[in-house]
């Protein structure tokens, strides 16, 4: 079984058990080693209060760091908080696989990612009213999740309250890892 790196950004509220499923998702496929890194590398607290000390700081993370990078999601995306990861989000997309969980869609949506790309998230408003550059509207799906090519966006309630959510998303997460990316091709 190859090992791949997940890399995933934890700040304070960070919803720690987005970030739970979705590795368990990826564990179904590789063995998957979690790397989690923070703003300065401080040590990040959950929304459900859980203290992760991260294993870096966003300072030393690039692309070729990692295999797939994790955003979970977290009231902070809402307030317009972490930006400082928006360099690195635009580094990877087109890279590697990028899982934006939630409101950490927010930040693809800000960024442009989504504005011609099938996704999903909270709701189509929820873009809309902290987005205001947002143009995605069109292609915004009511699902639990959606994979488009090396985006994947996933409503958080969705695969937290509905075990179809959750299989979706594990299913999604099997299906795009390896045709998408040479280091998830089994033959390597």
């Amino acid at each position: 079984m190859n090992t791949r790196t997940c890399a995933a950004f934890i700040f304070d509220g960070f919803s720690d058990h987005e970030l739970a499923i979705t590795v368990a998702g990826l564990h179904r496929r590789d063995n998957i080693v979690l790397e989690t890194f923070a703003n300065k590398g401080r040590t990040a607290t959950s929304r459900t209060g859980l203290r992760t000390i991260p294993h870096t700081s966003l300072s030393y993370m690039s692309p070729d760091d990692f295999d797939i990078l994790v955003l979970p999601g977290g009231q902070q995306w809402e307030k317009g908080d972490n930006l400082e990861i928006f360099p690195l989000i635009t580094a990877t997309a087109g890279r590697r696989p990028i899982v934006a969980i939630s409101e950490a869609t927010l930040a693809l949506a800000d960024l442009g990612l989504l504005n011609d790309i099938p996704h999903t998230g909270i709701h189509p408003d929820h873009f809309e009213r902290f987005c205001p550059d947002y143009e995605g509207a069109s292609y915004y799906k009511s699902q639990p999740c959606i994979d488009a090519g090396m985006i994947i966006t996933v409503d958080g309630m969705a695969i937290t309250q509905s075990g179809h959510g959750m299989l979706c998303l594990f299913d999604t997460l099997q299906n795009i890892i390896a045709p998408h990316h040479e280091l998830f091709d089994p033959a390597c």
